[in-house]
């Protein structure tokens, strides 16, 4: 039998597409777990207690999307562990944002925010097609973000957290 022309090369792609989603997630998951260390410092920081849950609310939103990553990684055969020095970098950068004004720190999120949604749906767009639902997930979950951001400095605090909330399987209980 002779190999049918293109079907090689196609093979190789659909394996180079696949390790690249791979490398997307092991990062994505990284990013992660840096979020959630940053969101649960500043929420430990936090006095006012409306303020606290919505923070604690970013957390979980962080928390939940990394465990669906590491899941998805599982699933493929790759083990991801958190690491302890991204940790350690987020719970830096919490104890600074927690120094920083509410209003100030939202303006300075947004731009940010609105850069890594840019990047997730071009990630989602090239994504090996089995793998398309966890790549919107991902970008979701980011779009909640700055859905949260955008009503923040619209003046809407009283609805804020709702996109993120309806996002999450397990909200965190007021306290």
């Amino acid at each position: 039998l002779r190999p049918i022309p293109g079907i090689e090369m196609l093979a190789r792609m659909t394996d180079e597409t696949s390790a690249s989603f791979q490398a997307y997630l092991v990062e994505r998951h990284d990013g992660e777990v840096y979020g959630e260390s940053i969101f649960a410092t500043m929420a430990e920081r936090a006095e006012d207690t409306a303020l606290r849950y919505k923070i604690r609310v970013l957390e979980a939103l962080e928390r939940e999307t990394k465990q669906v990553i590491a899941r998805a990684l599982d699933a493929k055969g790759v083990r991801v562990e958190e690491s302890a020095e991204r940790w350690k970098q987020g719970d830096a950068l919490g104890r600074t944002l927690a120094r920083v004004p509410w209003e100030l720190f939202m303006k300075g999120f947004r731009p940010e925010l609105a850069r890594f949604v840019g990047e997730f749906e071009q990630a989602e767009a090239t994504a090996p097609q089995a793998d398309r639902a966890l790549a919107r997930h991902i970008t979701d979950h980011e779009r909640a973000l700055l859905e949260f951001v955008d009503r923040e400095l619209a003046g809407r605090a009283s609805d804020s957290a709702d996109p993120v909330l309806a996002f999450l399987v397990n909200p965190p209980q007021r306290s």
